[in-house]
Order: structure tokens, then C-alpha cells, then sequence
């Protein structure tokens, strides 16, 4: 109900209760032969012991204490009491199902106050059965308020709890949104990495044999071009998830996350920019999934780039191992590698830079294992299990 509806049934119950203590005070005073007849001091202090019930949602503890004052002078004057008791019973209900416990307990105290007074008076109509019946109408009163604010109580815990799980479902959907956006991100650091590699070789291939080999340098310029397409595709694809609206609404045909399947074309882009790479694939017949697949791709590719980049290799051997258990994966150069730096503080693989440190975080997502250095008697190696069946770290 609305605070408007709750405010009209008191209204309502107040005129009720009003009605039914002036026809009672008027009808019965005779039944106690010592009770002076009404009279209007008496209709007054009535309704002085029952209008106040009108604000007892607003004011519930001052409500019961404004009932008393009229209810005690028509015991003080000798005139029938009859049904005006009816408004410190709704009142001191009304406390103790409606306020706080604590008002609760002072209204037990002007209970107990008022009930004193009512014995000091001694007013000319209170019989043993008067006593018992207004007795248990407060008790009543007490158990059924208690029991009101306990359900009350309870209800709004559970909206409470229900209020903090659904919170706490959003926000874990924002985290999870917000790692997959990172996520995204290293993608795109990988696709603008390899590619921006590739096309720089290139370019330098072509600046090189543009005068005496026009040919190999266009097939070079030929090469940038479509590594360029392919990758700003790419990046268009992982840019689509990053917005917050529709990802199909740009106009960008949505194509499928890479995959062992596109390793030959990586393959063949390396080899244009000038590295001659072996690629071997063992196994694979059974579907891997989705996510083991491009951490697999991102693995190579990021390899071959670093060959590309800082190896100065002269060949490349790419070798994957897929079994029923992991996917392994070894990239070999017969160059340099990178600079080695010193073992990490944790015992494990030493590595530097961006490309290998997203291979470490690409590996850690399946549990998997990363190793990376020089090979004895020259080159360099990153090897990489990833294994099936685990679940992806947090």
C-alpha cells in the first residue's frame, strides 16, 4: 500500500473506532449506577482518547501517549470509560508492530505507566472482568504487533539479500566483461604486432630490389597489401566486440577467431616478408577448442614475429603435436633471439618484452607450460603445451 492508502485506512478506522466509543459512552453509562451522565466534557475527552489514532503510522510511540490524557480524565470525572479504551489498544499495537524495537519497549513503560494512574483513580466502572478483557486485548496486541514486525523484518532481508546477489551478479557480468575487453585488447596488440612487422620487412624488400628485380618488389608491395587487408580486418572484428553497441551494425562481416586452420596463411605471409618457415602438424584430427586453438595461433605467430624482429634468422621450423591430452607447439631459428635477461624470482623461464610475456599469459589461462631461450649450439626456441580439458584461469 501507498503511504495515501495508509493514511485513508487510518482515517477510516479512526472514525470507526470514534463511532463506536460515543455510541457505547452514550447508551451504556447507566450500567455503573455511580457514573455521571454524558455530557459534552465527556464526548470530548472520547474523542480526545481516539483521534489521535488517526496519525498512529506517523507518530506511533507520541499517538499512544495522546491517548492516555483523555482516557484518564474520564476516569478522574466519574464518567463511563466504555469503548475509549479502544484507542490506547490500537496505539500501543500500533508501536510495537510498526516502530523500532526500542520505542516498542518505552511503550510497554507508558502501558505500565498509564495502568498505574488507572489504579490510583479507581475509577467507578472497573470490574474484574473489565480488567481481564482489556488485559488480553493488550496482550494480544503485543504478541500480534511482535509478530507483524518480525515478518516485516524478514521481508526486507530477503529484498535486501535479493538486492546484494543481484548486485554482485552485475557486478562479476562488469569483471568478466571487463577481462574479456582485456583480453581483446592483447589480441589487437598481437594482430597490429605481427602485421606491422611483416609489412615493414616487406617494405624493406621492396625499397631494396625496386630497381633491379621490379618484379619481387612488387610481389613484395603485393604482400603488404593483402597482410594489411587481412590484419585491418581482423582488427575490425575484435574493435566490433569492444563497442558497446551492436557489433553486426558497422557494416563488418563478423569472421571466425583464428585457428590452426589459418596457420599456413601465416606461414606464407612470413615466408613473402623474407624468412623461410617449416611448418609441421602432427595430429589434429579430433576439433580442439576454439580458445586452445588461438592461443596455439597467437603462440606461433607471435614467434615468428620475434624471429622476424629481433632474430636475424635465415630459416624457421614451426612444429605442433596435438594428442588427445595437449597441444604442443615448438618454434626454432637458427638466430640470435632476443636479449636473455636473468632467471625470474619465481625459478621460472626468463623472458623480456611484450611478445613473450603475452605467450606466458596465454599458456597460465589453460595451466599450461611456456619455456624460451637459446639453443645450445645456436638459435632459438619457444616451446609451449597447452593442456585439453582444463578450465581457463580467472
Amino acid at each position: 500500500m501507498t503511504t495515501r492508502a495508509y493514511r485513508a485506512w487510518d482515517l477510516l478506522l479512526t472514525a470507526v473506532l470514534l463511532t463506536a466509543a460515543l455510541l457505547v459512552h452514550a447508551t451504556a453509562y447507566d450500567a455503573v449506577p455511580a457514573n455521571r451522565s454524558p455530557d459534552v466534557v465527556s464526548l470530548i475527552l472520547t474523542a480526545a482518547a481516539i483521534v489521535p489514532v488517526a496519525l498512529r503510522r506517523a507518530y506511533p510511540l507520541a499517538t499512544l501517549i495522546a491517548c492516555w490524557p483523555g482516557l484518564l480524565a474520564l476516569m478522574a470525572l466519574q464518567h463511563s470509560v466504555g469503548a475509549s479504551t479502544l484507542g490506547v489498544e490500537v496505539a500501543f499495537y500500533t508501536v510495537v508492530a510498526w516502530d523500532t524495537r526500542r520505542n516498542a519497549r518505552w511503550a510497554v513503560l507508558v502501558l505500565l505507566a498509564g495502568l498505574a494512574a488507572t489504579t490510583a483513580l479507581q475509577p467507578s466502572d472497573l470490574s474484574a472482568e473489565g480488567i481481564a478483557v482489556n488485559g488480553a486485548i493488550l496482550v494480544g496486541g503485543w504478541i500480534l504487533g511482535t509478530g507483524s514486525r518480525q515478518r516485516r523484518e524478514r521481508h526486507a532481508e530477503d529484498i535486501a539479500r535479493a538486492q546484494f546477489q543481484a548486485q554482485a551478479e552485475r557486478d562479476r557480468a562488469a569483471r568478466a566483461t571487463a577481462e574479456e575487453r582485456l583480453r581483446i585488447t592483447s589480441e589487437l596488440h598481437d594482430v597490429i604486432g605481427h602485421a606491422l612487422s611483416v609489412m615493414v620487412v616487406q617494405a624493406g624488400v621492396a625499397e631494396h630490389l625496386m630497381d633491379s628485380r621490379p618484379a619481387q618488389a612488387r610481389a613484395a608491395v603485393t604482400a603488404i597489401m593483402e597482410t594489411g587487408r587481412s590484419s585491418l580486418a581482423e582488427m575490425r572484428r575484435m574493435l566490433a566486440v569492444l563497442r558497446e553497441g551492436d557489433p553486426a551494425g558497422d557494416g563488418v562481416d563478423a569472421e571466425p577467431a583464428p585457428g590452426l586452420v589459418q596457420l599456413p596463411r601465416l606461414v606464407e605471409r612470413v615466408e613473402r616478408a623474407g624468412l623461410p618457415v617449416t611448418l609441421t602438424v602432427a595430429g589434429g584430427d579430433a576439433p580442439l577448442p576454439a580458445g586452445v586453438e588461438l592461443a596455439a595461433y597467437r603462440i606461433v605467430q607471435e614467434a615468428l614475429t620475434n624471429c622476424l624482429k629481433h632474430a636475424r634468422a635465415t630459416r624457421a621450423e614451426v612444429r605442433l603435436t596435438c594428442t588427445a591430452q595437449a597441444v604442443e607447439i615448438e618454434v626454432t631459428d637458427d638466430g640470435a633471439g632476443p636479449a636473455q635477461p636473468a632467471a625470474d624470482a619465481d625459478g621460472g623461464p626468463a623472458v623480456r618484452g611484450h611478445g613473450l610475456i603475452g605467450m606466458r599469459e596465454r599458456v597460465a589461462m589453460y595451466r599450461g607450460e611456456l619455456d624460451s631461450g637459446r639453443v645450445h649450439g645456436g638459435g632459438f626456441r619457444v616451446w609451449a603445451l597447452l593442456p585439453l580439458g582444463t578450465q581457463v584461469q580467472p
